[in-house]
């Protein structure tokens, strides 16, 4: 058999075979650019918190979304709630408004009568004699369902009768007062003035009609729990009527109300 020679003296041999194996080791082989690397950071060199301006971010991304659904569907209730309020709000104006809102009574002539024509109707006063008068007869009817009306409150109207713009007869409007849908006769007397030759020429005429104009200024209130409203008004009614020292009759009749 082939002996085998020692090895050199002094290990020579021996660190060159390490010397060897080590340079293999360290050289690796080269790398191409789609490897990837890893990358390990010690753990106590890992920042746990968040800087300060990123904080709020954190936090938000940290929130669950129950969270997050809760407080927009208590956003929706409180929303939907306003929103019927005011609708609800909105639908109870506008029914007072529609349902309470004033209108002005309506005006019609009844009759018109000339009464104690013994005394001259010069305007003059006598003791023992009355002054000629017209008497008036007004129907008046409040249109308000819900509402109260008052005209002339506390007698302070004032009535005149003209005939073609010249005034014949002059005094004070009764008040009346209604409740709603109420219909009420109204009747007033004005002293009759100094009367044009051709309106007592017109009076012997009993089928003769005489035109009229009877004009009405005083107060009006409508009242009612919702709302009040109170204003000078004045009725105008022109109106043509027969036989005046009798039992008169209107042959036609438009009256107004500036309302």
């Amino acid at each position: 058999m082939e002996e085998r020679s020692p090895p050199a003296a002094g290990g020579k041999g021996r660190n060159l075979l390490s010397s060897a194996t080590s340079l293999r080791l360290s050289l690796t082989p080269a790398r191409s650019q789609d490897h990837t690397y890893v990358v390990q950071i010690p753990r106590d060199q890992v920042y746990r918190v968040p800087p300060p301006e990123n904080a709020k971010i954190v936090e938000n991304h940290r929130q669950p979304d129950t969270q997050k659904k809760r407080k927009c569907t208590c956003c929706c209730w409180i929303f939907s709630a306003l929103l019927l309020i005011g609708i609800a709000i909105g639908i109870i104006v506008l029914i007072v408004h529609t349902t309470y809102t004033p209108k002005s009574p309506e005006f019609s002539i009844i009759n018109v009568h000339f009464k104690n024509l013994t005394q001259p109707s010069n305007g003059q006063k006598n003791k023992s004699h009355p002054v000629p008068q017209f008497e008036i007869h007004l129907k008046i009817v409040n249109i308000n369902e819900r509402m109260d009306a008052s005209f002339g409150k506390g007698d302070n109207g004032i009535a005149t009768l003209n005939f073609k713009n010249r005034e014949i007869g002059h005094g004070k409007y009764t008040a009346i007062s209604q409740k709603p849908k109420d219909s009420t006769n109204s009747q007033f007397n004005l002293d009759a003035g100094k009367l044009p030759a051709d309106f007592q020429k017109s009076l012997n005429d009993d089928k003769k009609a005489i035109p009229m104009t009877l004009t009405i200024n005083a107060p009006m209130e409508i009242t009612s729990w919702a709302k009040t409203l109170q204003k000078e008004v004045t009725v105008t009614c022109d109106f043509d009527v027969e036989s005046v020292k009798g039992k008169s009759k209107i042959k036609s009749e438009d009256c107004k109300t500036d309302f």
